[in-house]
């Protein structure tokens, strides 16, 4: 799994890992409120040590160092003494721990209490007591060392009489000597007793005692950090149960169909439409919803072998898909493109095309009846109303007859249907068509009903054209493509206040001095889109030829050959001579009226543009001679070159180039 993947993961399960991380610090907080801190004091005592065998050497002796006597009955009881309050011997050694180190011969002894003073003061009441106690611990200790010096005595004494009645005793004299051996050092252990005084003190008295475990913060971070880790493994087990589509190509995997397209912003597209009231394809405004729908239709087309006419069902996999509003906005995609389009309604269980698609304000006619729409070129047929169930209808020659007659009347035939597993409608409305387009919408389509949709449509010989995946995440590239119109549109105006060229698509005409005059400018406060086409319908004033938006052709240098309107020939008049309706009545031919100039020749029509999200600019002729240069457009908000976005600019040469150049 890459990193991508694993945070998508705990995105799609956010509301898990938030509860998870609440529940838990909730209970870090409830734990802490009723927990009561117990605090701990610590105190050491420093033991003698001396030297059994003085300077030649020995054994050490100490105090005995067994830890169980800092909580023995005699130290408890003086400890109980010095606290007071009365408190059992008992139950303060319980609270009482003590540890022995045998290289420092130190002993750490900790007491707790509720209260850090208490603590402390408990932990020095032992600490003395066990202080107090230590000479009473080394006399028992001297006491067995004289017992044992009188049992080595007794044993040299019997071996010496035994020697007395047999000199060559070999056990009398081993008794002897090991005897001798051990009073000696017994001697020299019971003097070092002797010698410890003290034999212990307190090294370090204990202060106010400290809490016992984690602090508060320290808790809340552990439960924080404990409920993350719950609520990401929460977000993990919910996927691994849910089977719904996670990505395009899973999708695409499932269906063994390809992909036409990614519909990308649906949501927005859908909360602009019901704002604005209008189609968001039928905007010039590009988004990556409209640019997602400009490829779905390419791609419909493609499949289709571009035919001369075009029959496609569109059908979604399961309700939550946005099956309508995508048929609409590809049939108005085709309608815009020129094409004679008719959007049919063939949901007659849940009609939403005909809200989606009204009629123009004012129109009067059947609503029954196939109407126009408010996107020129689309039409509409509504749903009929039939007493049959919708299933039987569409199975009979007359909805047959009728999908026909409605497809011989266009180019494209759109027909919105309901889902595939809702009812039959949708398969049989396929077999009527070209193809059939199956929406998908990510993380709400479950990958069986999208094979069980797929399967349903294959067993019945329909056509899949392919999947429209609805649901996808922004990508760079689609923001690129909505974008990329924007970096070579052309500005609101000139610095001189000369008018600017129309949009790409628009068709520009020049119109007479007095018109351009009177002229109005474009409003303010509109949209940008709307400002476009205020722009591109106003006519240029009197003067120097406005850029046009134009394709960009490699003109060869030379001579260039005169277009048929200006040759010379039969049919154009002679430019020394005015046209027929410059001349006065009955003048002869080659003189003109003084009275009214010859106007200037209308320049030759542009060849109209389609609309593109991206045009380039190029200087007339007359302005410059030679071959324009091209160099890269400049994107505005990449700051980088965009692929396949030129800008054209005025020839700084005065040599003509190579007819051949590139």
């Amino acid at each position: 799994m890459t990193v991508r993947e694993f945070l998508r993961t705990v995105w799609d399960g956010k509301w898990y890992v938030l509860a998870a991380v609440v529940i838990v610090m909730v209970a870090a907080v409830l734990y802490l409120n009723r927990q009561v801190t117990t605090y701990q004091g610590t105190a050491t005592v420093q033991l003698a040590s001396v030297q059994s065998g003085g300077d030649q050497g020995g054994s050490a002796v100490t105090a005995n160092t067994d830890p169980t006597l800092v909580t023995s009955t005699p130290v408890a009881q003086a400890a109980a003494q010095d606290v007071g309050g009365g408190a059992e011997p008992r139950d303060l050694a319980s609270r009482v721990t003590a540890t022995y180190d045998a290289e420092t011969l130190v002993m750490t002894i900790q007491a707790k209490d509720a209260g850090p003073v208490r603590a402390g003061a408990l932990a020095n009441a032992f600490a003395k007591a066990y202080v107090a106690y230590l000479p009473t611990v080394v006399g028992q200790q001297a006491d067995k060392v004289s017992k044992q010096m009188d049992a080595a005595s007794k044993q040299i004494t019997d071996a010496q009489a035994t020697l007395r009645k047999n000199k060559n005793d070999p056990k009398a004299k081993a008794l002897q000597s090991s005897g001798t051996d051990t009073l000696n050092s017994l001697t020299r252990t019971w003097s070092a007793y002797g010698s410890l005084s003290p034999p212990g003190q307190i090294a370090k008295p204990a202060t106010a005692g400290v809490p016992l475990g984690l602090g508060r913060d320290s808790v809340l971070a552990i439960s924080f950090l404990a409920g993350l880790a719950a609520g990401v493994g929460l977000a993990f087990a919910r996927r691994g149960v849910d089977f719904r589509l996670r990505t395009v190509g899973q999708a695409a995997e499932i269906a063994e169909a390809p992909v036409l397209a990614e519909i990308d912003g649906v949501k927005r597209a859908l909360k602009d439409a019901t704002h604005h009231g209008h189609l968001p394809v039928a905007s010039r405004v590009a988004t990556p919803y409209t640019e997602s729908i400009r490829e779905l239709r390419t791609a419909v087309q493609v499949s289709a072998a571009h035919r001369d006419q075009i029959a496609v069902v569109v059908t979604a996999a399961d309700p939550s898909a946005p099956r309508s509003f995508i048929a609409a906005n590809l049939a108005a995609s085709w309608a815009l493109s020129g094409r004679r389009t008719i959007a049919m309604s063939g949901d007659m269980r849940r009609p939403e095309l005909d809200e989606i698609l009204p009629a123009p304000d004012g129109w009067t006619g059947d609503p029954r009846a196939l109407r126009p729409t408010r996107v020129p070129n689309l039409s509409l047929f509504p749903v009929p109303e039939q007493p049959l169930d919708p299933a039987d209808y569409l199975a009979t020659a007359q909805a047959r007859e009728l999908v026909a007659s409605l497809r011989g009347q266009a180019d494209v035939l759109v027909i919105d249907a309901p889902p595939v597993l809702a009812a039959a409608d949708a398969t049989i409305l396929g077999s009527y068509t070209d193809g059939v387009v199956l929406v998908a919408s990510v993380g709400k389509t479950d990958e069986l009903v999208l094979a069980e949709a797929v399967k349903r449509l294959r067993v019945n010989h329909v056509h899949l054209s392919g999947l429209a995946v609805a649901g996808v995440q922004g990508s760079r590239r689609m923001a690129y493509a909505a974008t990329y119109g924007e970096a070579s549109a052309a500005p609101a105006g000139g610095s001189n206040g000369a008018p600017v060229a129309a949009p790409a698509g628009s068709t520009a005409q020049a119109s007479s001095p007095a018109q351009g005059a009177a002229e109005p400018s474009a409003p303010t406060g509109v949209s940008r889109a709307e400002r476009r086409t205020a722009l591109g319908s106003r006519e240029p004033a009197a003067g120097p030829e406005p850029l046009r938006s134009q394709p960009v052709r490699h003109q060869p240098s030379g001579p260039q050959p005169t277009p048929a309107s200006a040759s010379s020939g039969p049919t154009s008049a002679s430019p020394a001579q005015p046209p027929a309706a410059t001349r006065p009545a009955g003048a002869p031919a080659g003189t003109s009226s003084p009275a009214r100039p010859a106007a200037p020749a209308a320049p030759a029509a542009a060849r109209p543009v389609p609309a593109t999200t991206g045009s380039v600019r190029t200087a007339p002729p007359s302005l410059r001679q030679g071959r324009p240069r091209i160099q890269p457009a400049w994107s505005p908000v990449q700051g980088r070159p965009k692929t396949g976005a030129i800008a054209v600019v005025e020839d700084t040469t005065d040599q003509p180039s190579a007819p051949d150049a590139r």
